[in-house]
């Protein structure tokens, strides 16, 4: 018969190791998104500025595009702790949501290959704009949540809100 207190012994840290692993994984993986998404970005600045040619600019982002979508996966098979499964996903949401953005561009791309296309239809830069708009919003957003994932203590709420990141202002 086992005691009450019997079998395997708990460390008083918890959560010490595993969080490092994790701290160290996403600490590296998120570092080179960010780098590949503020690449992104300014190819796409420079596409709007009509300083990138679309078909050079298609072949840059999807190389980006494929390079994310690695960087997707295995963040998807990062172990976050439980308490950080929610801003986890928030996460992968906004690389998703990145990811999309650089489609929109795409299609953007694309339809300057029409071949009816007036020379100075405007379409094709709603598309840039728009989907500049979503790699540099989700960009913000990650950053936040990464800044809470890296900072986050065992036993304490894990929120990324307009509130807590406030009150951790104030406290700063």
């Amino acid at each position: 018969m086992r005691g009450l207190f019997s079998g395997r012994r708990r460390s008083v840290f918890g959560h010490g190791r595993e969080l490092g692993q994790y701290r160290n994984e996403l600490s590296e993986r998120t570092e080179r998104i960010d780098a590949r998404l503020a690449d992104v970005s300014d190819e796409i600045e420079s596409l709007r500025r009509k300083g990138l040619d679309p078909d050079t600019a298609i072949e840059q982002l999807t190389a980006h595009e494929e390079a994310l979508e690695l960087e997707a996966d295995g963040f998807q098979e990062m172990m976050a702790p439980e308490e950080l499964h929610g801003l986890h996903m928030e996460y992968e949401a906004n690389l998703e949501r990145s990811l999309r953005g650089i489609l929109v561009v795409e299609r953007g791309c694309a339809i300057t290959r029409l071949p009816h296309r007036p020379p100075e239809d405007e379409e094709p830069y709603t598309y840039y704009k728009r989907g500049h708009g979503n790699v540099t919003h989700a960009r913000m957003r990650m950053a936040e949540i990464v800044e809470v994932l890296l900072n986050w203590e065992p036993g304490k709420p894990a929120e990324a809100t307009v509130a807590s990141r406030l009150e951790r202002a104030k406290k700063a």
